[in-house]
């Protein structure tokens, strides 16, 4: 069995690259956010100092997932895949997440970053996925189900 790209889905798929630019710039936005929401460096302009493991972690959980939002985004202008819709979805997910599971909730700017980021990447990748239609599966039989009689030599 083989999945083939028509020209419908072709079509439809380039017009969602407006997506895919935006989740580029999502993920350059959300690997300057550490130091420009001041999340990255440990102190606030409160002066207050955060926990480095919760600074760290938040932060590292930003630059990383950012590259990757990022890396995925540039992907999916350069080529047209399914995959890459899913692992946004994916990414986005995890973002949303983060704060709790890496534990800096108590970082407001951190939580709420990871928060708005996360909400806009799961969307934006669940639009795309909405969007793409299904691609169109054929399959082609060459042979006959059934054995070839005694005598017959092989195709």
């Amino acid at each position: 069995m083989a999945a083939y790209y028509n020209s419908s889905l072709v079509a439809q798929r380039m017009s969602n690259r407006v997506q895919d630019w935006v989740l580029m710039v999502l993920g350059i936005w959300f690997f300057i956010s550490p130091w420009v929401l001041q999340f990255g460096s440990g102190v606030h302009t409160t002066g207050v100092a955060e926990p480095v493991g919760m600074v760290s972690s938040a932060a590292w959980n930003a630059w990383v997932m950012a590259a990757l939002v990022f890396l995925v985004a540039i992907s999916a202008i350069a080529r047209v895949e399914l995959w890459q819709e899913w692992l946004e979805l994916i990414f986005g997910a995890w973002i949303i997440a983060a704060p709790w599971a890496l534990g800096f909730t108590p970082l407001g700017a951190a939580t709420w970053d990871h928060w708005g980021v996360g909400a806009v990447v799961f969307l934006i990748a669940l639009w795309e996925l909405w969007a793409t239609p299904k691609v169109v599966q054929t399959t082609t039989m060459t042979t006959s189900l059934r054995p070839p009689p005694p005598g017959d030599p092989l195709p």
